[in-house]
């Protein structure tokens, strides 16, 4: 079997799983409204979204730069400190368990897997008249799309160094067009930990919540396990997929909530908390 049918068919898991764990309700939006307009509407939508997302650093109060600051300092403190030693055991604890467990890790990093699953989820909603598969499908795809454009401009001006160049873990060449310079942030923890957020808010479920992060966290382990990224890549990737996935995943909720009342004028252009969250399970 060649690697597209396996992200395929990892894909289909996935899918059924989350139909499986859905809130069992189909919410019936106000009024008669065709395919068309729906399309329409959700398209606007994630331009709203969109804007809502990049905008929201203007509206950072003391709280939001402290989070940064936390993720920040934590990513200096792993580049000082565990940044090698982590890797050089995992390059020394290798084994075929962990070959096949990681794996699972970088299908649902890829960038094709979110694309995949929101696309699938989304259709599906339309088809079968299910709105909070289309509104989960919509999330998946805002969260993947938002956090890793964010996360590529990150790679291009950071241009760190991967660590299968034996360069240190303290090389930037800035402004870098080379993939082997692009290691800061880690896009594939950028974009699990956006697909898992973003999908944890949409089932509210403790149980789905703890398996999609800890589907995430193998991504992360597949990320330093291969010898493509260092811990510290990985640390600030996954803060930027989870502040953006919760933040896009409460966005959708409240638009499901505000259609269900017959009306959406309560969400245009609102300031969207990024980095002020909380998980609890």
């Amino acid at each position: 079997m060649d690697c597209s049918s396996k992200r395929a068919r990892f894909v289909t898991v996935i899918v059924f799983l989350l139909l499986s764990l859905g809130n069992g309700v189909s919410v019936t939006e106000a009024g008669d409204r065709s395919t068309g307009d729906i399309l329409h509407d959700d398209v606007s939508h994630f331009a709203r979204d969109f804007r809502s997302i990049f905008s929201s650093p203007a509206h950072f109060d003391g709280s939001d730069w402290i989070t940064v600051g936390a993720v920040a300092g934590s990513a200096v403190a792993a580049a000082l400190w565990a940044d090698e030693p982590v890797r050089e055991y995992m390059l020394d604890n290798r084994s075929g368990f962990t070959d096949g467990l990681v794996s699972v890790g970088d299908h649902y990093g890829r960038l094709s897997t979110g694309y995949y699953l929101g696309s699938v989820l989304y259709v599906a909603g339309i088809v079968s008249d299910d709105d909070w598969v289309r509104y989960t499908g919509r999330a998946v795809l805002e969260a993947h799309t938002f956090s890793l454009l964010i996360t590529g401009i990150l790679k291009a001006v950071a241009g760190r160094s991967r660590p299968y160049r034996f360069e240190g873990n303290g090389k930037f060449n800035w402004f870098a067009t080379e993939n082997s310079e692009w290691s800061f942030p880690s896009g594939h923890a950028t974009a699990s930990f956006a697909i898992s957020s973003a999908l944890s808010r949409r089932i509210d479920r403790p149980w789905a919540t703890a398996g999609l992060y800890a589907l995430s966290g193998i991504t992360v382990l597949d990320r330093i396990y291969d010898d493509k990224h260092w811990l510290s890549d990985t640390i600030v990737g996954a803060a930027i997929g989870t502040a953006v996935g919760l933040a896009v995943g409460r966005m959708i909720n409240d638009e499901e909530e505000e259609r269900k009342k017959g009306g959406l004028e309560t969400l245009n252009e609102r300031p969207v908390e990024l980095v002020h969250f909380s998980l609890s399970f």
